[in-house]
């Protein structure tokens, strides 16, 4: 037989329990009807979805037809003509180019207002904006009276010219690149690594490329990958520029070739979302970026 003694006391602990259980049933159930998705918000989901994908599936079906059935000859005339791969290839140049320019000026640069010129900040920023305020179009006829062919300094008309899309790319995808690289850079702490390194021997170029690149390696790669996209659309400057470049080739294709132009618009949303699925890769897999001020290398 049982002692009542202990059958009591396990009771009591039994009745104990059993209201701070009922408490976080009832909590756990709370946070299941909090955590369900309104009504509204999915409403809004699907608007969106909608918005986005139906244009997109209209492109699609009148790129990959004939007017009467489903074909893929538009696509392959179209990644046959010279003037495509001629086009893309222009696009690519200029949009590497554009982000390799972006990540040497904008990564150091934001590691010496973090780490000394910190009464700077505001003043950075500022001008980071700037690109947002001001449109495109703007840029491109500044640049044009400028540098244009009936400018002082004609760059359009000499060996120049890619310098000058290229400068007006960088201060398009600026905002971009300071953002990610900024937020990286304030993720982690600047100076104690810095000093860290410095203790151990190593120069500030050294550490810089040693100790902090590989720290904010995640928002060099966001910035890289939010440069390489915005510059690979951007249509703007080149058409204004008189650039043939990939979204130039694509409005003149479409108004001669219009089933090879819209399936080639294909083509460039899939090169758009390779960029973006790839980011959303490596902001899973980087652990560069994990390392929060005060904590451990």
């Amino acid at each position: 037989m049982s002692n009542p003694s202990i059958t009591g006391e396990a009771t009591e602990e039994a009745i104990a329990i059993l209201p701070g259980a009922r408490a976080r049933e009832r909590a756990s159930r709370r946070t299941g009807r909090a955590r369900r998705t309104p009504a509204w918000a999915a409403v809004v989901l699907m608007v969106a979805v909608v918005y986005f994908l139906l244009p997109l599936y209209a492109t699609a079906v009148f790129g990959f037809s004939t007017g009467k059935h489903f074909t893929l000859q538009p696509l392959w005339d179209g990644l046959a003509d010279d003037g495509f791969q001629t086009s893309l290839q222009l696009s690519l140049m200029y949009s590497i180019a554009t982000t390799l320019l972006a990540l040497i000026v904008v990564a150091p640069t934001a590691y010496l207002v973090e780490l000394r010129f910190q009464r700077l900040r505001s003043t950075i920023e500022f001008l980071t904006i700037l690109p947002f305020v001001i449109p495109p179009i703007i840029l491109a006829v500044g640049l044009e009276s400028t540098y244009g062919i009936n400018s002082p300094v004609n760059l359009i008309a000499s060996s120049w010219a890619p310098v000058l899309l290229m400068g007006g790319y960088f201060v398009l995808t600026l905002p971009f690149v300071f953002r990610a690289v900024d937020n990286a850079l304030r993720a982690v702490d600047v100076r104690t690594l810095t000093e860290a390194s410095a203790s151990l021997g190593a120069g500030q170029m050294r550490t810089f490329l040693r100790v902090i690149v590989p720290s904010i390696s995640l928002g060099l790669v966001s910035g890289a990958l939010l440069a390489f996209t915005t510059a690979m659309g951007e249509f703007t400057l080149a058409a204004l520029l008189g650039y043939p470049t990939f979204p130039v080739y694509l409005l003149n294709i479409n108004g001669y070739q219009p089933r090879e132009g819209e399936a080639l618009v294909i083509v460039s949303f899939v090169i758009t979302w390779a960029g973006v699925i790839a980011l959303a890769v490596v902001a899973r897999r980087a652990p560069g970026t994990q390392i929060v001020r005060g904590g451990p290398m």
